[in-house]
This record gives structure tokens, C-alpha cells and sequence, in this order.
């Protein structure tokens, strides 16, 4: 049985963030999607890391974009990991668990929604993978780019622009972060006529699971995979002492 939700970074508590062993986590612990950030090289190689700098969680310091792919391997995450690229991610997920690509576009990577839309239909996963992005420009480009790439527009706060946009893009997803009072504001009717999927996130404690328990038509993120395990899909967990929380 498939736990509904997005396993954030992988599993990120239990393993080192947007990492291969934190995806397989996610993998094993049988969740439906994960969701991971891009960036690129600066010899164009799109690799997975949160910030736009390696500084918080590799051995490293600097920009991904002043480093070329091959540079970026002399630093560790957690001193026997490196910095995974997508292709070697895509390659671990497809056909396992649905993947959502955040692009980070801040203006400094030309080209990375071509790169990242060319890894894709070489490695044939575009039914496997949607792509979110806050930058609007980003996604108009891939959708220039392609009519089936899945979209999904990616915000802090809902807005009612925000459905022009979705329109505008034909997307098939909408991710916010999740507030109480936001969450109770949110027209589900109309992205439901729209065929539109909304995620909320990152959820991380139980009274935030539980609350989300009520909208079972609206996808979760979540860093704490266990924990949302035991919470919302019990009868999965084989064995209670090895569940981690």
C-alpha cells in the first residue's frame, strides 16, 4: 500500500538531505512522491542541493555554479556522500515513487529548464515527474517547451492571481505552505474543476497531520516520514519498535 504524501528531500530526518540513501528511504518506507531542488553546474549539469550554495550541508563552500560537476565531487555530505546529480536521482526513482522538481531560478542558471527538460525525455520520465517552481517565467518556458511536461505552480500563500496562472500554464499541480487558516481558505472546489492536484506542506507535527486528515483530497509534504506513517496510515507499520520517532 502506497502512503500518500511527499516525502520532502527524501527522508531527511533519518538520512542527509537530497541525498541517494534519503530517497531510497523514501522508497523503501513505500511513499507515493518526493520532492527535490535544482540547480546547475557550471558546466551545465543539473544537480540536486536545497540552496544555491553548498555551504550548509557539504563539506564545501561557494556557489553550485562556480563549481563544475567534477569540482563538486571533492566535497562530502556526512562524510561519504556527494551531491547527486538528477540524472543519477531520476535513474534511482523512475518507475518507484512520483518525483517533484523544484526549479530554482533565481536569474543565474540560463539554460536550466532546457537541461532539466532534456534529462527528462532522454531518460523517458516524464510520466514519472512534475516540475514546481515559484518562478513563473520558469515554468512558462518549459511549457513552451513542452505541452505534457506536468506543471505546478509552487507559493507561500494562495492568491487568487494564482489560478490565472495555473490556467495560464495548464498545470496540473498547486503546492503551498501550509497554514491553518490559509488551509481552511483554500477553494478546493475550483482546483478540483480544474483537474488541478493541490499539496500542502512541509507538515511536521500531529496535530498538523491530524488536521490534514480532513482533506484527503489534498497531498502532504512532509519531513517526517515515520511519524506521518504511524499518524495517518497505522495499518502499514509492520513492526512498531523499528519505527523511528
Amino acid at each position: 500500500m502506497k502512503i500518500q504524501a511527499v516525502a520532502e528531500r527524501g527522508y531527511p530526518l533519518q538520512f542527509p538531505e537530497n541525498t541517494m540513501s534519503s530517497f531510497q528511504a523514501a522508497i523503501d518506507l513505500n511513499f507515493s512522491h518526493t520532492k527535490m531542488e535544482v540547480h546547475l553546474t557550471k558546466d551545465d549539469i543539473p544537480v540536486v542541493m536545497r540552496e544555491m550554495t553548498i555551504d550548509r550541508v557539504t563539506s564545501g563552500r561557494g556557489e553550485i555554479n562556480q563549481f563544475t560537476y567534477a569540482e563538486l565531487l571533492k566535497f562530502t555530505i556526512n562524510h561519504d556522500e556527494r551531491i547527486p546529480t538528477l540524472a543519477e536521482v531520476i535513474h534511482l526513482t523512475k518507475g518507484k515513487i512520483i518525483t517533484a522538481i523544484e526549479i530554482k531560478q533565481s536569474g543565474f542558471y540560463y539554460g536550466l529548464e532546457e537541461k532539466v527538460y532534456d534529462l527528462l525525455r532522454q531518460h523517458q520520465a516524464m510520466e514519472d515527474v512534475f516540475i514546481i517552481s515559484e518562478n513563473h517565467h520558469s515554468l512558462a518556458r518549459l511549457r513552451i517547451l513542452s505541452k505534457q511536461i506536468k506543471l505546478g505552480l509552487l507559493t507561500d500563500k494562495p492568491d487568487t492571481h494564482d489560478f490565472f496562472l495555473l490556467k495560464e500554464l495548464d498545470a496540473s499541480y498547486y503546492m503551498l505552505t501550509f497554514d491553518f487558516q490559509a488551509m481552511q481558505k483554500l477553494d478546493l472546489a475550483v482546483l478540483k474543476r480544474m483537474n488541478i492536484q493541490p499539496i500542502v506542506g512541509t507538515i511536521q507535527t500531529i496535530e498538523e497531520m491530524k488536521f490534514m486528515q480532513n482533506y484527503p483530497e489534498v497531498l502532504v509534504s512532509t519531513t517526517e516520514l515515520e511519524k506521518f506513517q504511524a499518524i495517518c496510515y497505522p495499518e502499514t507499520i509492520v513492526d512498531w519498535k523499528k519505527v523511528g520517532i
